[in-house]
């Protein structure tokens, strides 16, 4: 028997007979393969891999069409990680892109070139280790001299600096144009989307799901797809099941041109994860983001129905905000409080250990999770939608998923209970530019 599971309101009758006319009629025009909850990046680029190998999605979108997470995001890509596979999976990444700009016709990623710089010991091993894991796999990557480095980026304190390492096919994708184009071809190949459009409720045929309540109707398929960013572990706790996944703030800020420090549209990105920060050009001025040690914490629960990220303010006396201009000052001395800027802010969806759930849950058979992208959804969405198609029409992906598979913290004690899901992601969150990367770390890491 079907059922349906909504926020505070438990199960419930489907439809009174009285009805049942027009409720086939809605089941007909609200059928389709797959409904994905979420017009985040990930949601687009699901959407449009699914529907090129010619299934029928529906994309549920509680606001308008990328203007969440997304609308907020820097954009930046840096193809290597701290694994093989990862590195490998934004690498693919660049090149779907690169075939998404034909398709769509726009210019959606900026080819800078990245640079990671190291002022301390272990950093400098950090850039050596993965320099190597580079090279292992053909990635186009080796040390730059610092003199050459401070001739890229004459506008960056190099002085203290004792080694770097450049990525020339690094660089940065255009938020807006990204979601714009997963759009367009997701709609050149028939992908329903709805604006503001909010899931209320999950309906169920047993412990398989095979729909969604809005206040438009219901919307039926035999697979649903939670991509709802900041709101998935609500809308997972539609079926009672817990997502361990929480939303914290971030904010950055972009400089406007300055005339004694000329920042040219190619200038390289860059990531000083001794300082926690990271950056790329924009506009002729230097955008700047933080990962530190602190941020806000967001009950997505008690924000308002209407609640729009893209009006998100800060303070400018903001505690956060004020680390941030510090940590770029280290590294940027020309730059502060006084710097005329605007500030970004938005809300990342967290998880216990920084990666994203891409997959089912046992506790029910059609519900997938594609979320948690802690920060890095543009640049992970070409390679996750790819994945993502894979699992739900073959069953398994090429990529080795272990690491993102939405199950791997199913029913394990310290994370069911939500304020130790929210301590736990913000813990990772606070070390996340902080830990060492590469195979010294991670020896150093099992000794102790």
């Amino acid at each position: 028997m079907l059922s349906v599971q909504q926020a505070g309101k438990g199960c419930g009758e489907v439809l009174a007979s009285a009805h049942w006319v027009k409720h086939l009629a809605d089941m007909s025009k609200n059928t389709s393969d797959v409904i994905i909850i979420g017009g985040g990046v990930a949601g687009l680029s699901t959407a449009m891999q699914l529907a090129m190998r010619g299934t029928s999605v529906t994309v549920l979108e509680r606001e308008q069409i990328g203007n969440g997470s997304t609308g907020r995001a820097a954009g930046l890509l840096g193809q290597l990680r701290g694994t093989t596979e990862h590195t490998r999976m934004l690498m693919d990444g660049v090149e779907i892109v690169k075939e998404l700009e034909a398709k769509a016709g726009v210019e959606i990623y900026v080819q800078t070139g990245s640079v990671r710089v190291a002022e301390t010991p272990d950093r400098a091993q950090e850039i050596t280790d993965l320099v190597e894991m580079g090279h292992s796999i053909n990635f186009d990557i080796d040390h730059i001299a610092i003199d050459e480095l401070t001739e890229r980026m004459p506008y960056m304190h190099t002085d203290d600096l004792t080694d770097a390492c450049w990525c020339p096919t690094d660089g940065h994708l255009q938020p807006a144009e990204l979601a714009a184009a997963y759009h367009k071809v997701g709609r050149d190949h028939h992908v329903r989307y709805e604006n503001s459009c909010p899931v209320t409720g999950v309906i169920l045929d047993g412990n398989k799901a095979v729909g969604v309540q809005t206040p438009r109707g219901e919307f039926h398929a035999p697979v649903i797809v939670n991509a709802a960013g900041p709101w998935s572990h609500l809308v997972a706790s539609l079926t009672d099941t817990t997502l361990p996944a929480a939303a914290l703030g971030h904010v950055y800020l972009t400089t406007q041109p300055h005339p004694d420090h000329p920042v040219d549209r190619l200038s390289p990105g860059f990531r000083n994860r001794h300082h926690r920060i990271y950056g790329r050009p924009e506009n002729g001025g230097l955008l700047v983001g933080m990962y530190g040690e602190d941020c806000p914490v967001h009950d997505m629960s008690i924000l308002p129905a209407d609640f729009d990220m893209s009006a998100m303010k800060v303070r400018r006396d903001d505690i956060n905000l004020a680390l941030l201009i510090h940590a770029a000052q280290q590294r940027f001395p020309w730059l502060n409080e006084r710097t005329p800027m605007h500030i970004t802010t938005g809300i990342m969806t967290f998880t216990p250990d920084g990666l994203p759930f891409c997959g089912q849950l046992p506790d029910h058979e059609g519900l997938y999770y594609c979320t948690g992208f802690s920060g890095h959804g543009i640049v992970q969405s070409p390679a996750i939608g790819l994945i993502m198609s894979e699992l739900i029409l073959d069953g398994k992906s090429t990529y080795d998923i272990d690491s993102i598979e939405a199950d791997r913290y199913w029913d394990i004690p310290g994370f069911l209970d939500r304020e130790e899901i929210q301590q736990r992601c913000y813990t990772m969150q606070g070390s996340y530019y902080g830990r060492i990367e590469g195979k010294t770390a991670n020896v150093k890491q099992k000794d102790t």
